[in-house]
This record gives structure tokens, C-alpha cells and sequence, in this order.
């Protein structure tokens, strides 16, 4: 389990949970493509608005 999945988990989820789900899963779960979760995770990445991911500097080959 990456440290992205948890992040996603607690924060689409529950904060505070100790178990969680993979993102093949969740993604099962909230009946979404795996690809949307990880737009999610890349967006909170790049913005920094959520503390629970760390802030990624921007591809330079993109």
C-alpha cells in the first residue's frame, strides 16, 4: 500500500482510519475508474491543499 493510497483513503473516506483500501478498490467502491483517483492524488500533489500529500514540484517534460 503507497503512501498516496492511504492519503486518498482518509481523505475521500474516513480521516482517521487505520485500515483502508487500494486504490483498485476504493476506486470499486465509490464506482469510479482507477484514472480519476489518480488525477486526485496528482492534483493534491501539484497544488499542496491538502497536507496529507506531499507537495510535488511541477514535470519539467510535460
Amino acid at each position: 500500500m503507497s503512501s498516496d493510497e492511504i492519503a486518498l483513503y482518509r481523505k475521500l473516506v474516513f480521516r482517521e482510519a487505520r485500515t483502508y483500501l487500494c486504490l483498485d478498490c476504493l476506486s470499486n467502491k465509490m464506482r469510479v475508474c482507477r484514472r480519476q483517483l489518480e488525477e486526485i492524488i496528482e492534483y493534491y500533489h501539484t497544488t499542496g491543499f491538502c497536507q496529507l500529500f506531499a507537495k510535488r514540484k511541477a514535470r519539467l517534460d510535460q
